[in-house]
């Protein structure tokens, strides 16, 4: 099949899979009752938690360049800036052309005497490395509300309570398992790993405490515990390849999760769509660098 014509498959599955799942959430939820919930929204809140986004972003493109450092690949920092910005807008506004990750795989081999396996595997460490400290934030998440949470739970989870309880107790598990991964598979990466993998913790935690800044606005003050821990399972879940920047895939998570902890069902997607709203509104900061590339088209 050709290439482009998979491409174009691919992307129209991800639109469809993204419009399915919103369709699900708005038919089970209301538009209406979803719109009323967002214009409780506090502006001041919004702004602060889009500072926080803009700033775990900045530490997210430095973790990468750790990475790209490991290789002896060495960008002067607000042109990486310029095309980690670059990446974002096209991984959630160009998602049929060309990914961000792609895009920076391919313009980065163009410029620099860099095999493109070691760029590749220096991304794919990039978001390996947040993912692995996003995974140990939700086991934390978990063992804080339901150790400390004597309500009862639906009845789909009361069989691994025990387990989510003690879940901290896997939460250096996850990071040993990282450092083995890098160890076995990446060992030139082992220079960069405490400083990458501490930057991954701190990014993580500033996009947990803007989700939280965000309940504050919609008027959650209290039992924040819950609807945080679903946070950190969407932006798990997103990271799959299913829908179009993880559209969908976040909302239908914080529907079905608030009603498997029996929350605001309408609050915890109202959060959802605020926090992607956010995340937008950052990676459009990269279209200025779609008409002028921090890097030109030709080394």
């Amino acid at each position: 099949m050709n290439k482009r014509l998979s491409q174009g498959l691919k992307t129209a599955l991800k639109v469809v899979v993204s419009a399915a799942l919103l369709y699900l959430v708005s038919s089970k939820l209301g538009v209406a009752n979803l719109w009323e919930t967002l214009k409780q929204s506090s502006l001041i809140s919004f702004v602060g938690a889009f500072v926080l986004v803009l700033g775990s972003k900045w530490l997210s493109h430095l973790r990468l360049q750790y990475y790209l450092r490991s290789i002896d690949l060495r960008i002067p920092q607000l042109t990486h800036w310029k095309l980690y910005l670059q990446g974002m807008f096209y991984n959630l506004f160009l998602p049929g052309g060309i990914g961000g990750d792609a895009y920076k795989a391919f313009v980065l081999s163009r410029h620099f005497p860099v095999k493109i396996k070691r760029i590749v595997a220096a991304l794919l460490l990039d978001r390996l490395s947040g993912l692995a400290a996003l995974t140990a934030l939700t086991l934390l998440l978990s063992s804080l509300y339901f150790g400390l949470n004597a309500q009862p739970i639906d009845s789909a989870l009361k069989a691994v309570l025990p387990l989510m309880r003690f879940a901290i107790v896997l939460t250096p598990l996850v990071v040993l398992a990282f450092y083995a991964f890098h160890r076995i598979w990446f060992s030139y990466a082992l220079s960069v790993f405490y400083s990458t993998t501490a930057l991954s913790f701190v990014l993580q935690a500033l996009q947990v405490v803007a989700a939280y800044i965000l309940l504050l606005g919609l008027g959650r003050f209290e039992n924040a515990w819950p609807f945080l821990l679903i946070f950190t399972v969407s932006s798990i879940l997103s990271v799959l390849p299913l829908s179009i920047g993880g559209i969908g895939l976040r909302e239908v998570t914080f529907f079905y999760g608030a009603q498997w902890l029996q929350l605001d069902s309408e609050m915890a997607v109202a959060l959802s769509v605020l926090f992607f709203s956010i995340n937008a509104l950052v990676s459009l900061l990269g279209l200025p660098y779609h008409f002028k590339p921090a890097f030109k088209s030709t080394p």
